[in-house]
């Protein structure tokens, strides 16, 4: 029975830790503290469609979608935010979720009334009526890479004051957005990224990460991508990478068994949970603020920077799939559409495999694979 417990709880907390789950407890407890302020309160367990269309409503307050009135004329105006109608979808899909864990399926289920449906069609119509043009992430391109990783630099230098912890979280924020910008992997993938998923190949002259589980990947698929040794030291993906290993032996964090960036837990030590999300999101315009070089950019810059880099290096679509993950070349083709620009291949020169190499991407990255050594993190 000890045994089969530590797996159950093992079980409990996997679960748990999964940016979706967590998500969906957030929603709930705003949702209760919505019908407790109700008059008469209500339970979530009573909730009808109405109330969850109110709440909806209420979510509204923290919208970013701007909907322009007729007489408007000026970027700057006044006029009402609301959610975006990809994020109601997105919080109707939780709803719908949460009310099913509670036992009420099927037309019992609030979200299953057509008052929610016609109110998400209501929101689509409304925002596709606006004349705006389609946002895309703000490119975080090589320069401002650069400078941003000079910055993290010069803190490290500076930080003989820190705390081991905040030690550790510098120097895990310097290692995840530069292997970021070189993969293009969304944030919350690398950070699931465990730490036994990491090779060294045997002449040290870089890494394997294999990709096994993320947003469009699951069990039986993975990715590898092998980051190379680069002769700019100061935004070398491998330096940084034996950098962050060496970091935590000293500051006597584990990685064997663990994922490889991890967040903190109530600013006191390391937790167990993978650092991403709105975590590095967090973190990357704190650092971003305080350098004095924050145009707005989220860690999906990372992904449209490389995307528009490497079309400039000449890539076609195809090959830009190829190197970020993509299935097919329709995300290529949306996320450089408005790309016209040139550069020089130094850029990214001998950065990874993938742009070494014109093979396929299975002889390509799997061709290293006897070239490999498990990392000892004892």
């Amino acid at each position: 029975m000890p045994l089969i417990n530590n797996r159950f709880t093992e079980f409990q907390e996997s679960y748990r830790n999964k940016p979706y789950e967590r998500q969906k407890d957030s929603l709930e407890v705003q949702l209760s503290s919505f019908l407790c302020s109700l008059v008469p309160p209500k339970k979530v367990s009573a909730a009808t469609a109405e109330d969850i269309v109110k709440f909806l409503i209420s979510k509204d307050a923290a919208g970013k979608q701007k909907l322009h009135v007729r007489s408007c004329s000026s970027k700057t105006c006044s006029c009402p935010k609301r959610l975006a109608a990809g994020t109601v979808d997105s919080y109707i899909g939780k709803l719908r979720a949460i009310f099913n864990r509670l036992g009420r399926t099927g037309f019992s289920n609030p979200l299953a009334h057509p008052c929610v449906k016609k109110y998400l069609k209501f929101v689509r119509e409304e925002q596709a009526q606006q004349p705006l043009p389609p946002r895309q992430a703000v490119p975080l391109f090589y320069d401002k890479f650069t400078r941003l990783i000079a910055y993290l630099r010069g803190l490290i230098a500076e930080g003989s004051a820190l705390s081991p912890l905040n030690r550790y979280l510098l120097v895990r924020d310097i290692t995840f957005f530069v292997i970021d910008f070189y993969t293009g992997d969304r944030a919350s993938d690398l950070g699931r990224l465990k730490a036994d998923q990491l090779f060294r190949l045997k002449d040290r002259e870089g890494f394997l990460l294999n990709f096994t589980f993320s947003k469009t990947r699951r069990a039986g698929q993975f990715r590898p991508f092998a980051l190379l040794r680069i002769p700019n030291v100061p935004v070398c993906p491998v330096f940084w990478l034996n950098y962050y290993i060496a970091a935590c032996g000293s500051l006597g964090v584990p990685l064997h068994g663990e994922y490889l960036f991890r967040s903190s837990e109530h600013k006191k030590f390391v937790s167990h949970r993978p650092f991403g999300g709105s975590a590095v999101s967090a973190r990357l315009q704190k650092y971003l603020k305080a350098a004095h070089i924050n145009d707005g950019e989220t860690p999906h810059s990372f992904r449209v920077g490389i995307s528009y880099t490497l079309k400039g290096l000449g890539c076609t679509p195809e090959q830009i799939a190829q190197y970020v993950g993509w299935r097919s070349t329709e995300m290529a083709l949306y996320y450089t559409r408005r790309s016209s620009a040139s550069a020089s291949l130094q850029l990214l020169e001998r950065v990874t495999l993938n742009l070494t190499s014109t093979s396929s991407p299975p002889a390509l990255q799997l061709s290293h694979q006897g070239n490999l050594q498990r990392i000892s993190y004892s």
